[in-house]
């Protein structure tokens, strides 16, 4: 009796063994599946955050360091201007011949040096390339010698507004020699485009004109424009422009 009650509790023992060790074997996949979809390498949990806090900090001691130079550059910054003779293949070095035929060398820093175009009281940002041989150029910045570490660059248009005496009139070749208030004298060439105006000293009406009412003694309001071909013509007579606009007061309206 005794024998039997021992057989039969053992044969329940391993009944219940094997029914555990099957069931173990049948989950076993499942733990290594669960395992191999969860698994992170200690190189995602530590290093992703901190090379992402390190980029970031990167990033914000770069634009911290932007922002203090270019404020720096602000403060110190002063102008030339005047027509681009030379740019370099990389777009870093423009040389620019001012009004007073001075040379200057203007750096072009591709991240801080911003380029404008001005067209009347508006401006637009532009592209490096549109400043061109020949362009008129105002650039801002840091001047050491004749050195320019350029901040912003505006192209525009170079007109000259003069007021003189006319000292010849030249009705062969058709131009008018000048002496400025400031004692400068400028041959001013008369073209088809150039608007010749006067005043009408009985009405005070100002009025369209031909060259011929031009003559010595009057007294002259020029405007001209500096572009590239201007620069040949100086080169071989200083201060000969082609004229935009000429406004004439006749002598006789100061001897009245």
């Amino acid at each position: 009796m005794k024998s039997s009650n021992i057989k039969a509790q053992m044969s329940k023992l391993n009944t219940i063994r094997n029914i555990f060790l099957a069931l173990v074997i049948m989950m076993t996949p499942m733990f290594n599946a669960n395992a191999q979809t969860n698994t992170v390498s200690p190189s995602e949990i530590f290093s992703s955050p901190t090379k992402s806090i390190e980029d970031k900090e990167i990033q914000t001691l770069k634009e911290k360091i932007a922002t203090k130079v270019a404020e720096l550059r602000e403060k110190n910054s002063k102008a030339i201007s005047g027509i681009v003779q030379e740019i370099n293949s990389a777009k870093t070095v423009i040389k620019v011949k001012t009004w007073r035929e001075e040379d200057f060398e203007v750096k072009v820093d591709p991240d801080l040096t911003k380029f404008y175009q001005i067209s009347g009281n508006q401006k637009k940002e532009v592209k490096s390339v549109a400043v061109k041989k020949g362009s008129y150029i105002i650039v801002t910045g840091l001047i050491k010698d004749k050195s320019v570490e350029a901040n912003f660059i505006y192209l525009d248009e170079l007109f000259i507004v003069g007021l003189g005496k006319v000292t010849e009139v030249n009705k062969e070749d058709f131009f008018i020699s000048a002496i400025t208030t400031d004692k400068e004298n400028y041959t001013l060439d008369v073209e088809s485009f150039t608007k010749q105006q006067m005043l009408n000293i009985k009405s005070l009406n100002i009025e369209n004109v031909g060259f011929s009412k031009i003559k010595e003694g009057d007294t002259i309001h020029f405007v001209i424009k500096k572009t590239e071909s201007n620069l040949a013509i100086t080169a071989k007579e200083l201060n000969r422009f082609s004229t935009q606009k000429i406004l004439i007061i006749p002598q006789e309206y100061f001897i009245k």
